[in-house]
């Protein structure tokens, strides 16, 4: 991660490890360059700043399809989580929602992420080296429902059938810990909001976040035509006893 830089201009940014970094205008020698640096290609000129942890992210491989910053951001801000968190997450996919998650909990937390596909495994675990989080996030290659870890702040469930894991989940989580089930379907959130309100959880609630942006140009405003809209449904719910 240290060797990681990101060259800024005015119309986008190239993230690159130290050396010669590709633009738009063509390459860019940051072999000794340092943070505030500013280097000159094709007329343009770049500013070197350290990439941050989004910048990492969005650079990051995907593979099976993501848990979208917006979705992974309302699982923070409904359950509060951060630093020293202990985190239990049920499909890993390319690990996307882990690593936001592992920002999030820092070195005095742990994320613990369950991926069964090799391929998928794989993605994600070289995805938690480039973010710099390999010490926060473990990916484990394994099926979630044989998770052992204990005494858990949040759990979140991106798989199949996740609502025949809620009572597991209960047992693991300690008082006042969140369990998170994500899905694209909202069959699947029937099911999970049942399951949770039978195991005894309170205060369960599904959220759909969608996002657009809007546009500014030539006096006249308005939201752009497209955005990114339906990803999927979040059930959030909070064991009691």
């Amino acid at each position: 991660m240290s060797d990681l830089l990101l060259l800024l201009n005015e119309e986008r940014g190239f993230l690159g490890a130290r050396g010669i970094i590709n633009t738009h205008v063509g390459p860019v020698d940051a072999t000794d360059a340092r943070f505030g640096d500013v280097l000159q290609a094709g007329g343009q000129r770049f500013v070197v700043v350290r990439p941050t942890f989004m910048d990492l992210l969005q650079s990051c491989r995907r593979g099976a399809q993501i848990v979208t910053p917006k979705d992974a951001a309302q699982v923070v801000a409904v359950t509060g989580a951060g630093r020293g968190w202990r985190c239990v997450d049920g499909g890993a996919g390319s690990g996307f929602l882990a690593l936001f998650l592992g920002h999030v909990v820092g070195p005095e937390g742990r994320v613990t992420t369950y991926e069964q596909q090799e391929r998928f495994y794989r993605i994600a675990a070289r995805n938690a080296v480039r973010c710099g989080l390999e010490e926060v996030v473990e990916v484990k290659q394994a099926d979630i429902a044989s998770f052992t870890e204990d005494h858990l702040d949040l759990v979140t469930l991106d798989v199949k059938g996740a609502e025949l894991l809620v009572d597991k989940v209960r047992r693991h989580l300690k008082p006042g810990g969140w369990l998170v089930v994500y899905s694209p379907h909202v069959e699947q959130q029937i099911g999970a909001r049942a399951a949770m309100q039978e195991a005894g959880f309170t205060g369960i609630t599904t959220l759909e976040t969608m996002q657009r942006e809007w546009r500014s140009l030539g006096g006249f405003t308005r939201p752009q035509s497209k955005g990114l809209l339906h990803t999927g449904f979040l059930t959030l719910g909070r064991k009691v006893f």
